[in-house]
């Protein structure tokens, strides 16, 4: 049978047939005041579109976008997002444009197509970088219209029902995806029903093993649990009833692979997870939540530690509830949820229960979340690096958390694991950034003191306090994360600045520039593309620009005034290493310098013959050099030729007390030494200065003489030759 055969054959007809009906049907019965029209014209045209197109089960492709319809008809979504869900693959995967979509159904559809098309459209050679950017692009599309992220979601949850048509490496692939990206934040928008079922299927495809476990021990004992967990519904029905209250009362079983994660949590077998079920209760007003709970405690006791008031504190995901766990009269634990009707609405559909498309919006309804997203596209755009970003994501929407006040009453909510350093951030950035401790529940405690649940902390602050990289070890939130790394990168570009300032003045000085040229900033803006002052001096702080060619530079606006610094060295760099060394035996070889060591003249070296890149010169005390030594047949006597002078990069690191000056000193050194600049970066560490240089020296006289000169600098603790990081301190050499 060729293809068209099957495509018109009269089974693939009906079947299609049916499907439509039935979508119809489905959407009628659960969605009021739906343009039926517009989603059969939707149906038709979804369905043209995909005729020649098939899923991997066999069946034809327009099944996917009538399932996934179907998802988002449960959530009672407008009649638009039920139209963009059933095109949402068209631009994506056939000849159909977006402006087509536009022409047959409004530019408010075609937005959403597109939307959801750019998302799956994603293509990285890492699949950590694929992942951040898929959902990035999903959180930034639902910054503009939350009903593209409902579309995706829908989207996802269809695919993940029918993985089993994949191999097995992309069932795996796509299952850790939905687990790292899709379910945390299904969470994080209260749409508990489609993460559990998102986290169910994905479980079943990573470890399904341990899925069928799982399954085969509920299936197996399922009658006896149901008739326990019956006979506890009775009564607490009966119970209720003689206090006059007839609330909805039912039993709710615990998805798997939340049943899973509490055998890993707690390391313990299947039969001692107790709290497979838990009954749920059902009232009319929140004070009857209250009233069920009095009386749910004055029959079975309950266990304190295991009691959660979400109503008078919700969830960040607007879910409201309270939850106790009682001894029931057979001795075992159970717990017990009580809500309202709305809370149960909101906690099956989060935000999709009450989210109020654009002119329609509610900011009562839509703050919290609108909070989040905007504190998200604000720490987003610091974020390129994908592991980081990645990071920064999941800590974002773990689902612990824990709730602490301030000393007035006010709540803050944080992921578990967050310290009284999270918490100054979440008052404000300057609070965060000049906190020197906290206070909780009266007691003094340090930066890093991991908060509990209930706490009330007191944060103490100091304007002579400033971050450092330690900060960012000890907080866990990614407002605080990006204010301390926001603040690190200003301070150092500061930094930068003011050494660029110093170094350029010392040259003008030192070659005796004329104030007009000093102050004619228009050359300097010509020569190195810079708008302003500020910008030059932050080159040359931080090496973009180096000395020498500030120096030449300087030299050529008034030549003749002065001789400039790289005139008053008398040596000039030369890149020809062929001269420096001289090779018992040969001529004309290739030399290079071990990059492990970087030998300079005064220290004793030697030669290693290496495959296909000449020879290799090491210091005679490098670990790298005296291994490569133990080959005999390869090592050759090698010696510094004194006819030639010139110019050896070294790179030092100075550990040194922050000081108002302290890097002009250190130039100072650097100049009075004969020795160049060519790089400097400045990090500054809790009232300490770690700064990084690359210098050129002329032999290992010079660069000792030069360590002599900078330990006269009171402030500096230590200095590190790299990359050997052989120590100099200031005791000695």
């Amino acid at each position: 049978m060729t293809e068209a055969d099957y495509q018109n054959s009269p089974e693939v007809v009906h079947h299609v047939d049916r499907a439509k009906g039935n979508l119809i049907s489905y959407i009628e019965a659960r969605v009021k005041g739906i343009d039926t029209e517009l989603i059969k014209k939707a149906v038709e045209f979804a369905y043209q579109a995909h005729i020649h197109q098939y899923r991997r089960s066999g069946m034809p492709f327009v099944e996917h976008p009538f399932e996934v319809t179907k998802i988002l008809a449960d959530y009672n979504m407008d009649s638009t997002t039920l139209v963009a869900s059933l095109l949402h693959d068209v631009v994506e995967d056939t000849e159909i444009g977006k402006k087509k979509v536009e022409e047959e159904f409004g530019a408010e559809v075609a937005f959403l197509v597109e939307a959801v098309t750019k998302i799956s459209a994603v293509q990285m050679k890492s699949g950590r970088d694929r992942q951040a950017e898929t959902f990035r692009k999903m959180l930034i599309s639902m910054a503009k219209d939350f009903r593209v992220i409902m579309i995706k979601f829908a989207d996802r949850l269809h695919n993940i029902r029918t993985l089993g048509y994949m191999k097995e490496e992309k069932k795996k692939k796509i299952a850790q995806e939905t687990l790292d990206v899709y379910a945390p934040l299904a969470h994080r928008f209260g749409l508990a029903k489609i993460r559990w079922e998102l986290e169910d299927l994905s479980f079943k495809h990573i470890n399904p093993n341990e899925y069928k476990m799982i399954v085969d021990k509920v299936i197996g004992k399922r009658e006896e649990r149901e008739a326990y967990i019956r006979n506890l519904i009775n009564s607490m029905k009966e119970m209720l009833g003689n206090a006059g209250m007839h609330p909805k009362v039912y039993g709710r079983p615990k998805h798997f692979f939340s049943i899973f994660k509490k055998i890993k949590s707690r390391k313990c077998q299947f039969e001692d997870v107790y709290d497979l079920f838990a009954i749920r209760i059902i009232v009319k007003e929140p004070s009857e939540c209250y009233r069920v709970l009095g009386l749910v405690h004055g029959i079975w006791p309950p266990l304190q530690a295991r009691f959660k008031d979400f109503i008078a504190i919700p969830k960040s995901n607007m879910y409201q509830s309270l939850h106790t766990t009682c001894v029931c009269p057979t001795g075992k634990p159970v717990e017990i949820q009580i809500r309202t009707e709305e809370m149960e609405h909101t906690a099956e559909k989060g935000i999709a229960a009450h989210w109020a498309y654009k002119e329609k919006a509610d900011p009562d309804k839509t703050e919290k979340e609108n909070k989040w997203l905007n504190q998200f596209m604000e720490w987003q755009e610091d974020l390129t690096d994908s592991a980081e970003f990645m990071d920064f994501v999941r800590v974002d929407l773990k689902t612990d958390e824990i709730y602490v006040f301030t000393p007035e009453g006010d709540l803050h909510q944080f992921p578990r694991g967050a310290t009284a350093l999270d918490f100054a951030f979440s008052v404000h950035s300057e609070v965060g950034i000049h906190c020197i401790g906290a206070k909780v529940d009266d007691k003094m405690v340090p930066l890093d003191k991991v908060l509990k649940t209930g706490c009330t902390v007191e944060i103490m602050k100091s304007d002579a306090q400033n971050p450092s990289r330690d900060w960012l070890r000890i907080v866990v939130t990614p407002k605080a994360k990006n204010r301390i790394r926001r603040w690190l990168t200003n301070e150092e570009n500061v930094k930068s600045i003011q050494l660029g300032k110093e170094l350029l003045y010392r040259e003008f000085r030192n070659q005796k520039t004329p104030l007009e040229k000093r102050g004619n900033f228009k050359p300097f803006a010509i020569e190195y593309e810079v708008g302003d002052w500020e910008a030059l001096f932050e080159k040359i702080g931080n090496g973009e620009v180096t000395l020498g060619a500030i120096s030449s530079f300087v030299g050529s606006l008034a030549p003749g005034k002065s001789k400039g610094m790289l005139n008053r060295v008398l040596m000039k760099k030369d890149k020809s290493l062929k001269n420096a060394v001289l090779v018992s035996g040969m001529e004309d070889t290739l030399i290079q310098f071990a990059s492990c060591c970087r030998p300079i003249p005064g220290e004793a070296i030697i030669g290693y013959v290496g495959k296909g890149n000449g020879i290799l010169v090491h210091r005679a005390k490098c670990s790298h050099g005296v291994k490569q030594a133990k080959d005999k047949e390869r090592t050759i006597p090698v010696q510094w030729n004194a006819d030639v002078q010139q110019f050896y990069d070294v790179f030092i690191e100075i550990l040194a007390k922050d000081k108002p000056g302290l890097l002009y000193e250190i130039s100072e050194v650097f100049f009075n030494c004969g020795v160049t600049v060519e790089r400097a970066s400045i990090i500054t560490l809790r009232g300490q200065v770690r700064n990084k240089f690359k210098i050129q020296v002329y032999d290992i006289k010079q660069l000792l003489h030069t360590f002599q000169e900078l330990k006269q600098i009171k402030e500096i603790k230590s200095m590190i030759r790299r990359p050997t990081g052989a120590q100099i301190d200031a005791k000695g050499t």
